[in-house]
């Protein structure tokens, strides 16, 4: 039985000292959004062949392979828990080449629903800047940020494109520059892909040291073999040379070389 005593000597006990003014939320009730767009790097890394002709981003007009009037891009959030509001889009170029230091070209918000809603997938346009216009031939770089973003590995796409009409001959080369964008001499290795291409092209030098902040020019040559018949009417892009661009084992970036198989 318990005495009046103990229950006074009880009640006169300190209240514990609260250390914190936040409540601990279980993680089982956190939903977090996953912004995202077709990120080569995270392809690369999962042992796929990343593709610089970007699904998700639109640069140029074909045939001929032009500027086109307004740059888009396509973003979506894979979160089915929660939506990505107040998603930060940034747009940057380069010139053409793999390594070349970014120029921003501005920023965006959007409010993504969570998947499987409308408004989960939206695409966004730009002006195409007079700088691109004049280049003719330039990489375009999406960038998502969120602050509660639950997977960071999906938010960074390219689309660095050039490309050619068999036309106007089955044999074309490409000068593609390279550039060191660390401080520290580093090793480049060239590939092309996918498979059915490679026996196509030749890569020189396909592998390169670079002091800091140095570039190469890389000769990429294509040679589309007079066995393969032209495409049906109506195709856009018969193949795709895809050139990916390792720094010592790491993702550097890479280009893409369109081909219409037209005669």
């Amino acid at each position: 039985m318990i005495s009046e005593r103990s229950i006074c000597d009880s009640l006169r006990q300190p209240l514990p000292v609260r250390k914190s003014c936040c409540i601990r939320v279980p993680s089982q009730i956190i939903h977090d959004p996953d912004p995202s767009i077709y990120d080569q790097r995270l392809v690369y890394e999962s042992g796929g062949t990343p593709t610089f002709n970007s699904p998700d981003i639109s640069t140029v007009d074909l045939w001929p392979l032009r500027p086109i009037d307004k740059l888009t891009a396509t973003v979506r959030n894979l979160s089915a828990d929660a939506s990505a509001n107040q998603t930060r889009v940034d747009l940057s170029w380069t010139a053409w080449g793999i390594g070349m230091p970014l120029q921003s070209i501005g920023s965006t918000f959007v409010d993504l629903a969570r998947a499987g809603f409308a408004g989960s997938e939206l695409t966004l346009s730009w002006p195409l800047p007079p700088a691109l216009k004049a280049a003719a031939r330039y990489g375009i770089f999406v960038n998502l940020l969120h602050p509660y973003d639950r997977d960071t590995t999906n938010i960074q796409g390219e689309q660095t494109l050039d490309g050619f009409q068999t036309s106007q001959g089955r044999s074309k080369s490409f000068v593609v520059p390279v550039q060191n964008p660390l401080s520290s001499t580093q090793t480049f290795t060239l590939t092309a892909g996918p498979v059915p291409v490679v026996p196509w092209v030749t890569v020189v030098p396909a592998a390169f040291t670079l002091g800091p902040a140095a570039q190469q020019n890389v000769m990429v040559s294509i040679n589309v073999p007079a066995a393969i018949p032209p495409s049906p009417p109506g195709t856009l892009i018969s193949a795709t040379v895809d050139v990916l661009a390792i720094m010592g084992s790491a993702y550097l970036g890479g280009v893409s070389i369109v081909i219409l198989f037209d005669a």
